[in-house]
């Protein structure tokens, strides 16, 4: 054979067998990234389901390990900050609810509107131990509207004006929360305790069994969500519906007069005398901070 011939057959064995060398090498570095990148995915998923189906139950506790263990893996996971806002605020930590809202809106250059609507909630909340702040609550649902008109954020902005006793201004935006959502059971419900507050029985009296109506939440049962089997229990739907208004609390009383029981002219007054009452705590508190 030439001895060109064997030169080069010689150099291109020593080739290959080096970038084979290589390659084997280069497989040995890689296969245990990628298993390791696996494992920390299926940790991810084993601990953001654990989270999700302990918030569902109420084990808020338990949620919040398991979310905190979640974003441990993946620090910009939003459903995960957004979940653990929301255990925080089930247990009226509103500090670390605002935290986790933040660190959510962060993470979203053009802005998160479910951030916005709760960290918005939070400043209008009733509860006495939230930092309520009405100006700083009307700034978030406006850049919740602006971002999502589909929101919630209308209905939160009737209810600030409410809290500031803007009473002609609350009507008309309650009107377009109305108009806008026909299955609204809050809409209706605030708009006939403006109508008793002016003295107008007749149409308080429409607003008032028009929200009782819509309470029957008569929509078929669903399979569990992230939100929970809420469709399947109408007391879980109930409560998710409540957690995205700041008088959900007391709309949601009118649990008690849906069908088979029937709703009187007592019950109205009744309900809008306490709400007048808790509406002017509210009042006094948003004042005085």
């Amino acid at each position: 054979m030439n001895r060109r011939l064997i030169v080069g057959a010689a150099i291109v064995t020593i080739v290959g067998a080096a970038a084979a060398a290589e390659w084997r090498s280069a497989r040995a570095t890689v296969a245990p990234a990628a298993s390791a990148l696996t494992e920390n995915t299926q940790r991810f998923w084993q601990a953001y389901r654990a989270a999700s189906h302990a918030r569902s139950a109420g084990r808020f506790d338990e949620a919040i390990t398991e979310y905190a263990r979640a974003l441990v893996i993946r620090p910009g996971h939003e459903d995960s900050l957004y979940y653990l806002g929301n255990c925080y605020l089930e247990r009226r930590e509103y500090d670390r609810a605002l935290a986790a809202y933040q660190r959510l809106i962060a993470l979203n250059r053009e802005g998160s509107s479910r951030a916005f609507m709760q960290v918005a909630l939070v400043h209008a909340s009733l509860d006495p131990a939230a930092p309520i702040d009405l100006p700083l609550a009307q700034q978030f649902f406006e850049r919740a509207l602006a971002l999502d008109p589909d929101s919630g954020a209308l209905l939160g902005l009737a209810e600030v004006q409410l809290l500031r006793q803007e009473w002609q201004a609350a009507r008309d935006t309650l009107l377009r929360v109305d108009a806008d959502n026909t299955m609204s059971i809050a809409a209706p419900y605030l708009l006939g305790f403006l109508a008793y507050r002016d003295g107008k029985r007749q149409d308080a009296w429409r607003w008032f069994t028009m929200a009782v109506d819509r309470g029957e939440l008569k929509k078929s049962a669903i399979k569990w969500t992230e939100e929970g089997d809420v469709k399947a229990d109408p007391a879980l739907r109930w409560r998710a519906l409540a957690r995205q208004s700041v008088f959900g609390a007391q709309w949601m009383r009118l649990r008690r007069l849906v069908p088979p029981a029937v709703p009187s002219a007592s019950d109205m007054a009744d309900e809008y005398r306490l709400f007048t009452r808790e509406l002017a705590a509210a009042n006094t508190r948003a004042q005085k901070s």
